[in-house]
């Protein structure tokens, strides 16, 4: 089996390696046309990396899709993120929609083999994974998933990807963390 360099293709089991490794041995160079090439990458030019995950990113926060597409974009840019509780965390904050008024909105990315501390919620979290994968309460999640907490519910989110995990964070009034809360109308929040 051959060594992954691209850290997402790190997240595939060591079955789903074997698999794609014997596909593409099976396979041979195809050379493709002028006017394919470029239809392909007129086509990759309009996408982008997080573009399915455009419109569950919005509802969460309930922005208008354009908008949460941008947020989306600006997660490949460092100046976007600011320091977060630990250094191994880092956050791009933001405001939400009209129904997110109470919330703490923003993308939260943890360091390979870190983890977000335990903490608790003072009303509903919601998480959507955006890259990586991470464990929560015994429970597995990836790209695409979404984790939910109630009020007084208390996790830590661990990554158990080789890769960055980022998901969006959207909590309902606030959160506690050790001995300090971060309510949605703090500075930190």
């Amino acid at each position: 089996m051959s060594e992954r360099k691209d850290p997402f293709l790190a997240e595939l089991t060591a079955h789903d390696q074997e698999i794609l490794d014997a596909a593409l041995a099976k396979l041979s160079p195809i050379v493709p046309r002028a006017s394919a090439r470029d239809a392909l990458l007129e086509d990759a030019a309009r996408t982008h990396r997080f573009d399915e995950l455009v419109a569950p990113f919005a509802e969460a926060c309930d922005l208008e899709p354009a908008e949460a597409e941008r947020l989306l974009l600006g997660v490949d840019d460092p100046a976007r993120w600011s320091a977060g509780p630990a250094p191994w965390i880092h956050l791009i904050h933001f405001e939400g929609g009209p129904k997110t008024a109470r919330c703490i909105t923003g993308i939260v990315r943890i360091d390979p083999g870190k983890s977000f501390p335990r903490h608790g919620h003072l009303g509903e979290e919601t998480v959507l994974v955006l890259q990586g994968r991470a464990r929560s309460e015994g429970r597995t999640y990836g790209r695409g998933d979404v984790l939910r907490a109630g009020p007084d519910d208390e996790h830590e989110v661990e990554v158990v990807s080789d890769i960055p995990l980022i998901y969006l964070a959207v909590v309902a009034e606030g959160i506690r963390l050790g001995e300090d809360t971060i309510t949605f109308d703090d500075p930190r929040g």
